[in-house]
C-alpha cells in the first residue's frame, strides 16, 4: 500500500505523534531506495517507508541532479510489528549506527521480529 493509503486505512494514524528512527535505511536487493521508519503512538505500530530514487541513491544528496519528488504512489509502506512502551526502544537499541551499514533494513527487521 502507499503511504496516504496507509493513513486512511486508520484514522488513528493520522492524528497521532510519531517518532522517527532515520531516514537513511538501506536494501541489498532495492539499490535505488532508501526507507524511513517510524512508530505511530496511537497504534503502536512501526512501519517502513520505501522513497525510490531512480537515479541512485546518492540523488537524493546531490540537488545538482534534479531529481524529482517520489509520486505518492512511489511510496509504499511496510508495517514492520506492533509494539507496547519501552519494547521498541529496547528492539532497536544502536539504531542510528545500524542504519549507516549496508542492507540495514534487514538488521531492523530482524531486531523487531526477535
Amino acid at each position: 500500500m502507499n503511504i496516504h493509503e496507509f493513513y486512511e486505512a486508520d484514522p488513528r494514524r493520522r492524528a497521532s505523534d510519531e517518532r522517527e528512527y532515520g531516514d537513511g535505511w538501506t536494501e541489498q536487493r532495492d539499490p535505488h531506495a532508501t526507507y524511513r521508519i517510524s512508530r505511530v503512538i496511537d497504534t503502536g505500530e512501526v512501519y517502513a517507508v520505501r522513497e525510490p530514487h531512480p537515479g541512485g541513491i546518492l540523488a537524493r544528496y546531490l540537488d545538482e541532479l534534479r531529481i524529482d519528488q517520489a509520486d505518492v504512489n512511489e511510496l509504499t509502506v511496510e508495517v514492520l510489528g506492533t509494539f507496547t512502551g519501552d519494547d521498541l526502544d529496547k528492539a532497536l537499541d544502536g539504531w542510528s549506527t545500524a542504519m549507516t551499514r549496508h542492507n540495514s533494513l534487514d538488521w531492523a527487521r530482524g531486531q523487531l521480529s526477535a
